[in-house]
């Protein structure tokens, strides 16, 4: 009877973790749509193009070829290659941000590398402040560790910019951190460097830290070449001042998404100790295959950031000039990456409209309730110019079914 009623017990027991509302939404939303304009990420690198005529074809096909070849599995459970391959994939991330090798810790996904900082630096009841609208975690994260969160607006009327007056309102001695992301996620707008580092000196008048979620800042890192980023001065936070943290990944701009390769860079050496001790918590050591890859793919970082770039910059075009002749809509022209934040006529419901023009039209976007930013929707156009323009086309037609 005693092992029924344990049994029943922990049948009963209900989940108290929160779910992830856009994460769950991508899970279940349907697939296939004809024309998908919800990808952040480039496609796969590793993978084929697909259109015979696209005027990139050759670079994507040479970039695939680079990445042929077999790996050995006895190198892959050897724990000194593992050893080997981890010290090269520090030594690349260091390189490229030109900091000191032990400023830099390995972890899994850009998801991960959120939940690993704040882990490290955050302790319950501290508080901490926030973005909004911002990617889900961001924000989840630090509550469900305890700490106290308030919210700095971001604010379309200010082109999504970060005020740092609004930021020093909300600041206090209990402060122990600030989250942002560069390039800004929904909208991919930027934090120039003036302004960053107006925000880590006011932060460090309390005492907090500035962590900075940069997964988006690779489409036009300093010095890789891509042209998105040339009209602003952007640097990670890193290399800004000894109170930041930045974080970033394989899966966004350089596309490969299934390696889960990324790497924290912390602005000191003792921030990046309690940042590795963590690691102890979480995966201890990163996988072989993961930096073995992964220092790969950080050395061919400025060819895919270039990359990326044009397929962005293309698209990007296409979607500006759609704008300039759809009255009913808006944006802030992101600064670089292959996704941006359109506002829907007043008063229209974001879900409701995604649903409607995949339902009607095959095409789909990403609802903004899902990153606070209820009344436009995230819209990507790393895309061939033929599936946008379509996907744009029923856009307009969906405006029109719902106006």
């Amino acid at each position: 009877m005693a092992r029924e009623r344990s049994s029943e017990s922990i049948g009963s027991v209900k989940a108290s973790l929160r779910a992830f509302e856009y994460m769950a939404w991508a899970k279940s939303a349907p697939g296939g749509a004809k024309v998908n304009l919800t990808a952040s990420g480039m496609a796969d690198t590793v993978a084929p193009p697909q259109l015979e005529d696209d005027p990139i074809r050759g670079e994507q096909l040479a970039m695939a070829d680079a990445w042929t070849g077999t790996l050995e599995t006895s190198d892959q459970c050897s724990r000194p290659a593992r050893d080997n391959a981890h010290d090269a994939f520090v030594d690349a991330v260091a390189a490229r941000y030109g900091v000191p090798p032990d400023h830099v810790t390995p972890t899994l996904g850009a998801s991960l590398a959120i939940t690993h900082v704040l882990l490290a630096l955050v302790r319950p009841g501290d508080h901490v402040i926030v973005e909004r609208p911002t990617y889900e975690p961001l924000h989840r994260v630090p509550d469900i560790l305890g700490a106290n969160v308030s919210r700095l607006d971001r604010k379309f009327e200010d082109g999504w910019a970060v005020v740092p007056d609004r930021l020093a309102r909300l600041l206090t001695s209990r402060t122990r951190a600030v989250i942002l992301s560069n390039l800004h996620n929904p909208s991919g707008t930027a934090i120039d460097r003036a302004t960053l580092l107006e925000i880590t000196e006011l932060a460090a008048r309390v005492g907090a830290v500035v962590l900075v979620d940069e997964v988006y800042l690779d489409y036009c890192f300093p010095g890789s070449g891509a042209t998105g980023g040339e009209a602003v001065d952007i640097a990670p936070a890193c290399t800004i001042a000894e109170n930041c943290v930045s974080w970033s990944s394989s899966t966004k701009c350089f596309g490969f998404a299934a390696l889960r390769a990324a790497w924290i860079v912390a602005g000191s050496a003792e921030t990046a100790r309690a940042i590795r001790t963590a690691a102890d918590y979480l995966h201890v050591d990163t996988p072989m295959t993961t930096v073995e890859l992964g220092a790969r793919v950080i050395a061919q970082a400025d060819r895919l950031t270039r990359h990326a770039a044009t397929v962005a910059s293309a698209g990007q075009n296409i979607v500006q000039a759609w704008i300039d002749n759809e009255p009913r809509v808006a944006w802030v022209p992101p600064v670089a990456g292959i996704t941006g934040c359109v506002q829907l006529p007043h008063l229209m419901q974001d879900v409701a409209f995604a649903t409607h023009l995949r339902e009607r039209y095959d095409t789909q976007v990403v609802p903004g309730t899902f990153f606070e930013a209820s009344g436009t929707v995230r819209l990507s156009f790393g895309v061939s110019a033929a599936a946008l323009e379509e996907g744009l086309a029923n856009f307009s037609a969906a405006l029109d079914d719902l106006g």
